[in-house]
């Protein structure tokens, strides 16, 4: 395995959470693993004092017992070109209501109209183009149709269109601002399983609390009005059993009597309603490790004036998802930048951990353009990458170092203070 490249180099150095035995190592051989370190050329660990006067250095990772640590090449500080830390943020899914949220908007009320949305996803989702794949959602209303008809019967179309993808990347939940009432206490857990209709649970018809589940009502699948909601459209007392109109588009779950909302149909008709869109998290891993997120714009047809709102999706920073891609693309520590041949062959162990403590990574980002004299009158500009990924909860980059001087960022700030740096900007 390679620790350095000559040209276009990129190396990634992924830190965990070794056991701290109170004392930071004192070179490289001696790291625990998942523990960073920064070293002279001669080996000696760096602190802050050095880094004032040493121009060379390496970047250093403990691996597991017996195994050599991953060294990167010779640095220099007068190579140093820019230097940043990127802190961790989480990935915000893409959220779209049409009509209300739940507490403000409406869907506008026509008859005999139909209603139209389409969706143009982003095609990144399944190619490697630019393209978009268009869903949509449609409902004929008639004379008698109110907002619940709009809302239900579009979800449905909506819901029944992304049935045909593989992956279901977007999901879809109905919304309606009247405040709910406790079930009756006697109805306790409702099992709810994914993609059926049927929901069970003791005393189904209980009624100790009113309103409880009854036909032509609706369930609301939590507490707040931002909850989605199913009308009941059957009740088996006997079997302790009720029919919900539309399949249950959340994961299979039980969920006690004080996690759910009754509302009576009186109150569902004199209601605003609306419909929530929101981007699932997607699958990750072999064989191509691609991170991504869902996106869409959503165009509105025949709507009136119904309130859209959409909150754009962000894929966030340092995501265990967004390291781990990183990491396979440079086909672990050799800094490969090119994928040639069939990568695929073989998958990479990656070291970045989808448990990471904090649930992210914070990123340093090292960029440097190492001079090579390759003649009289030339040089050859080699640009390097050093990305060093910690856990985002780690208080220091040398994770077994008791003190709070003279850790990885003290001695990054001082190393890197010609490029821009100051005190305080690598703090962690």
């Amino acid at each position: 395995m390679a620790t350095s490249q000559i040209r276009n180099a990129h190396q990634i150095f992924i830190g965990g959470s070794p056991a701290s035995s109170g004392t930071r190592a004192t070179s490289a051989s001696n790291l625990v693993e998942g523990e960073l370190g920064i070293f002279t050329e001669a080996g000696a660990v760096m602190t802050e004092a050095l880094a004032a006067t040493e121009d060379k250095f390496v970047v250093a990772l403990g691996r597991a017992s017996g195994q050599s640590p991953l060294v990167s090449g010779s640095l220099s500080k007068a190579d140093l070109t820019r230097a940043n830390l990127g802190t961790y943020s989480a990935r915000v899914n893409q959220v779209t209501t049409i009509g209300s949220n739940g507490t403000t908007g409406s869907i506008d009320v026509t008859a005999n109209n139909l209603y139209y949305v389409r969706l143009y996803v982003q095609e990144l989702l399944s190619a490697e183009s630019d393209g978009q794949k268009i869903k949509h959602g449609v409902f004929k209303s008639t004379s008698s149709s109110d907002q619940q008809d709009i809302a239900i019967g579009l979800a449905k179309s909506i819901y029944q269109n992304f049935l045909r993808e593989a992956e279901q990347y977007v999901s879809v939940e109905v919304l309606c601002d009247s405040a709910g009432a406790a079930l009756g206490t006697g109805v306790d857990d409702v099992v709810f399983t994914k993609g059926s209709t049927k929901i069970s649970a003791t005393d189904i018809d209980d009624a100790t609390t009113n309103p409880a589940l009854a036909v032509g009502g609706f369930l609301r699948i939590g507490t707040a009005v931002t909850d989605p909601v199913y009308k009941i459209v059957e009740i088996d007392a006997a079997a302790n059993t009720a029919t919900l109109d539309a399949p249950f588009r959340e994961d299979s779950q039980t969920i006690a009597d004080t996690g759910l909302q009754s509302i009576t149909a009186a109150a569902a008709a004199s209601a605003n309603w609306g419909i929530k869109l929101s981007g699932a998290d997607l699958s990750f891993g072999a064989p191509d490790y691609k991170y991504k997120i869902a996106r869409w714009e959503t165009q509105l047809e025949n709507f009136g004036s119904t309130n859209l709102s959409e909150t754009a999706g962000n894929p966030g920073k340092g995501t265990y998802e967004s390291i781990a891609s990183l990491e396979h693309f440079l086909k672990g520590f050799q800094g490969e930048i090119y994928r040639m041949g069939a990568p695929n062959i073989y998958q990479p162990i990656l070291v970045a951990d989808s448990a990471v403590a904090g649930g992210g990574y914070e990123v340093i980002n090292l960029n440097l353009n190492v001079d090579k004299l390759t003649g009289s009158f030339a040089n050859e500009i080699s640009p390097v990458q050093i990305s060093i990924c910690v856990p985002s909860t780690s208080t220091n980059c040398f994770y077994a170092l008791a003190a709070t001087t003279d850790d990885i960022t003290d001695v990054l700030e001082v190393l890197c203070s010609g490029v821009g740096i100051s005190s305080g900007d690598f703090a962690m």
